[in-house]
């Protein structure tokens, strides 16, 4: 083996070590955001809109890691395809497991099918979330609507052409005491 080959192996060994380094972060961030998830869903459950802030911060903090996580992730794909000789094409962490060997091969199938699963449990509870979050939405705003209708055949216009106040036409409890 020449010097040049030698480089060329222990650059690439580099690299995916780092590659499973940062998917090895990534899968940490991503099962604490399906950690984040499942508590926020208790919360929306519960109404807890203080424990809903905090969790809405956690989101955030852990979305702009995964972000500047997947940016690396990229990265060193680049540098990884660049090395084995893919310049102009993106390689896919799925090609990559098909044309290198153990140990980084098994090694990084693994990672891939366990952020794959964590990534569908995330969507899975978000979905959820989402359905809870309409729904609250919903029933607070026909909660809203029983309480303060205005009857839609006033006129907002006095004779004179100037807006009347805004005054609630129906109340199911007494305001003045």
């Amino acid at each position: 083996m020449g010097i040049q080959s030698y480089m060329e192996a222990n650059s690439l060994e580099n690299l995916l070590q780092n590659l499973t380094e940062t998917l090895d972060k990534m899968i940490i961030t991503y099962k604490d955001i399906l950690q984040v998830a499942q508590e926020k869903k208790r919360h929306i459950i519960s109404g807890d809109i203080d424990k809903l802030e905090s969790i809405i911060y956690q989101e955030r903090n852990l979305a702009e890691n995964v972000l500047l996580l997947e940016e690396k992730r990229r990265y060193i794909m680049h540098s990884i395809s660049q090395a084995i000789g893919k310049d102009n094409t993106s390689l896919r962490l799925s090609e990559l497991t098909e044309q290198i060997r153990d140990p980084y091969k098994s090694e990084l199938k693994k990672q891939y099918d366990i952020i794959t699963e964590i990534i569908t449990k995330v969507e899975d509870v978000n979905r959820v979330n989402t359905s809870l979050t309409k729904y609250s939405l919903e029933f607070v705003n026909n909660l809203i609507k029983s309480v303060c209708t205005v009857s839609l055949n006033d006129s907002i216009y006095q004779q004179s052409g100037k807006l009347k106040d805004p005054e609630l036409k129906r109340m199911l409890f007494e305001t003045s005491a």
